[in-house]
């Protein structure tokens, strides 16, 4: 946490300030460089490639946020998170269409290995308009209260204030 010097009349004294960090969880950069050039130095940001990178940093470590994509179609097979069995069932021996489901659908897998980690005040953002499927919202929320979705067409301007907001 940074210190910032406060000068007073009769001593120097360092007063600690409060970052708001905020966990990026994405499949690519996009959203964390987009997000710290809107910040401008507001808050931190600290980028998860996966399921496995975000769980850790929750593990050790405090964020005030979490910003979770939910396509992870640049992502190795291997690091994908889902219900092989399930998806066995439903996709037969079809491997590929295994793998798109799980990467078009990744951030709900993720929000799930999470939702054990997460903190109770951090707020939970996910790259998702839930206005026509409010069933998937309440299910999640059911493992995170916190959870909100951004509707289609929000400007990253606005969700950077919704990451920034008290709760």
């Amino acid at each position: 946490m940074p210190r910032i010097p406060v000068a007073s009349k009769t001593t120097r004294i360092l007063v600690a300030s409060k970052t708001t960090r905020i966990l990026v969880v994405e499949d690519g950069f996009e959203y964390t460089r987009a997000l710290e050039r809107i910040a401008d130095g507001a808050a931190e940001f600290v980028r998860a490639a996966d399921a496995e990178e975000a769980e850790g940093l929750l593990r050790r470590s405090a964020f005030d946020a979490v910003f979770l994509d939910v396509v992870f179609d640049r992502t190795p097979v291997e690091r994908l998170v889902g219900r092989g069995a399930e998806l066995d069932g439903r996709f037969g021996r079809n491997a590929a269409g295994a793998t798109e489901h799980l990467a078009n659908r990744q951030g709900f897998y993720i929000a799930d290995v999470l939702a054990p980690v997460l903190t109770p005040s951090a707020r939970v953002i996910m790259a998702y308009d839930f206005t026509a499927d409010p069933e998937r919202l309440e299910l999640l929320r059911a493992r995170i209260p916190s959870l909100e979705g951004i509707r289609e067409g929000t400007g990253l301007d606005d969700v950077l204030a919704r990451l920034l907001a008290p709760r």
